[in-house]
């Protein structure tokens, strides 16, 4: 079993960023929107930490 995290992303960035390696279009999401990121020590947990903060502000009602 690994844990997973979904972060809200924009549009444009998960066009770059997802590598199905790392990043992984939403699990259960919608996909243009949701990225998951496998949470098995391969990303450093302050680039982790970089992506919460925006997909806080992304999912925030305004």
């Amino acid at each position: 079993m690994i844990e997973i995290l979904d972060l809200r992303m924009k549009p444009e960035d998960i066009e770059t960023i997802v590598d199905n390696k790392k990043y992984f279009p939403g699990y259960h999401m919608n996909k243009k929107h949701w990225i998951t990121i496998c949470l098995d020590g391969t990303l450093p947990v302050e680039e982790i930490y970089v992506h919460l903060d925006e997909s806080y502000h992304l999912a925030k009602k305004k």
